[in-house]
Parts: C-alpha cells; structure tokens; sequence
C-alpha cells in the first residue's frame, strides 16, 4: 500500500518488509492465529490512519458499489477500516495455508465439475484471480487433488523473495513464481510446456499491467469506466488452453470456493481481436461483480482503479 495517487501500482514501494513478515509467520507458527491478530492490530491501524490514499480508494469503491446494488455497506469510514481488517485477518488464514493447515477452514467449493474434468483429462489452463478474498486459501485447498501445480505470473519484484519465505514453512508449497513485466516468445514457449503438462498458470484479472497502456481494455464495472488487463485473454489464446476464474471468500468461519469457466478455448484475428477481448473482458467484470455482490468488503485493491478517480 502506497500513498501517491500519480505512480503505478508496481512502481510504489512497499511498506511492509520480509522481516515483518518473517515476525508475522513466526508469531503465526509458535503462538497461533489469535496472538498474530493481536500482533497485527496496530500495524493494521497504522496503514488505516497513514495512508489517506487507500483509504480514499477503498472509500470511492464502497461508493461506486452502493450507487450499483441495493442494500451494499455505506461508504463510511468504519467499512473502509472494516477492509483493512478483512485484509490483515485474511493474511493469518494464508499463514495457515503456507503451513498446511487450511483443512482448519470449512471449504465449501461451487461449480467445481469442469476443473477437476481437466484435472483428469491432464489438462492446464489459465486461471484468473482478482484483489477480491484470498486466492491462497483455494490454491491450498486445490493441493487435496493430486499433481496439481500452479504457476503464478507475478510482476513484483519482491515475488521470488516471498516465495521463498514461504518455503521455508511449507517445503511443499507447490507454486512456482514467474516474474515479468510482458509475455515473450521464451516465456510463452515455457508456460505452454507447463500447460500441455496439466498445470495451471495463474494471472490476475484485475491487474493493469506495468507501463503498457495498450495493455488495458475499458469496461464497466459497478456503473463506471475500469481498465481490465486484456493479458489473460491473450495468454490463453497464445497457450491455447481454457480460461477459468476462481474466486475464494470468507464466509462466517469457512471460505467459499468458486469456480468460473469462461471459454474453452479463445479465438480472434486482427479484425476481431478488440471485439472478441472487450467481450471477455466485460463478462468477467460482471462475474467480480456478481461476488462482490455477496461479499462487498472482501475487496482489497487500495489502489486507485476506475477512470474517472
């Protein structure tokens, strides 16, 4: 989380340093869940009350979801406080996920058919997760199938790093980070190995990618402008494999597990290429839609996200 409105999202540092989250882990791994949430309630309450930025983000959402659906959380302040909160507490259950122990979440998975019919046919494909919930829990939770591998396109440079603390807790954490700015012809070569082999490269669906505006399309989202990264859409037709969503959100004491197919295989020409991208674009703004519907303060993107902010 940043504070400047003028940078992008990958060129702000981050506040939160591998110690803290070494400090974090450790607390997690030798006095449990409830000490590390006592731990990390000031931390919490220092990015809330010094990050004016992401709190003004977090508030403009809450607007633009109340103007959308009825009946959704006033933009108050107590909602945006009650996101960081959300945000940090979710953090711990990933910190149960990194040791093993996500079986201590009751999983409740929707529409899981189609993914576990690739998983038998040996079949990979491009996954796409949003800043909505917590994809680390479903990730953990897909480990309860057999051979199921993950490849998740990261563009921070800190991404090898975490991964690798994370190890250090669970030698099986079965992920393996891809870091970069754009899709090459080496790494294409290589994410299609890994898909013909029946693993899943993961993309997030929500992300404008870093210094490429042409990288974006505009679609509406909860009644306004947002640029969405038509990356996954191009990777999926470049590997020609399918594209899911999976969306993961708390629900009381358990987490929801939802899966999305959106096409089996994508297809587009020069001429049709905006068209064919826009329209998947579109349908997976109105999926996130749709979850947040249910979930409307699971949403943790504290950067500045539609057009007109």
């Amino acid at each position: 989380m940043a504070e400047s409105n003028n940078k992008h999202w990958a060129e702000q540092e981050e506040r939160g340093s591998l110690w803290g989250i070494m400090f974090l882990l450790y607390s997690f791994k030798f006095l449990g869940s409830t000490v590390c949430k006592i731990f990390m309630t000031p931390v919490l309450l220092y990015f809330y009350l010094f990050n004016k930025s992401a709190r003004n983000n977090l508030k403009f959402y809450l607007t633009q979801l109340n103007r959308h659906f009825a009946n959704m959380p006033k933009p108050s302040q107590w909602h945006v406080l009650k996101i960081f909160f959300n945000f940090g507490f979710g953090v711990v259950d990933k910190m149960s996920a990194w040791q093993g122990k996500v079986n201590r979440f009751k999983m409740t998975k929707v529409n899981s058919e189609f993914f576990l019919d690739l998983q038998k046919k040996g079949q990979g494909a491009v996954i796409m997760v949003s800043h909505l919930g917590n994809f680390e829990i479903s990730r953990m939770a897909s480990n309860s199938y057999k051979n199921t591998r993950f490849n998740v396109f990261m563009h921070t440079k800190n991404a090898r790093k975490f991964a690798r603390v994370i190890k250090k807790f669970n030698p099986d954490y079965a992920m393996s980070v891809i870091q970069g700015d754009a899709l090459n012809m080496q790494l294409a070569i290589e994410l299609k190995e890994k898909v013909d082999a029946g693993e899943f490269v993961v993309i997030a669906g929500d992300r404008v990618p870093v210094k490429n505006e042409a990288g974006v399309v505009a679609v509406d989202f909860l009644g306004d402008s947002a640029n969405f990264p038509i990356g996954p859409y191009v990777l999926a037709k470049v590997l020609n494999c399918p594209l899911l969503g999976i969306f993961c959100t708390k629900h009381n004491n358990g987490y929801q597990v939802f899966f999305e197919s959106y096409a089996e295989k994508i297809v587009f020409n020069r001429k049709n290429r905006d068209a064919v991208i826009q329209e998947y674009a579109q349908m997976y703004a109105r999926s996130v839609e749709q979850q947040l519907k249910s979930t409307p303060l699971q949403w943790y993107n504290f950067h500045p996200f539609w057009n007109s902010q």
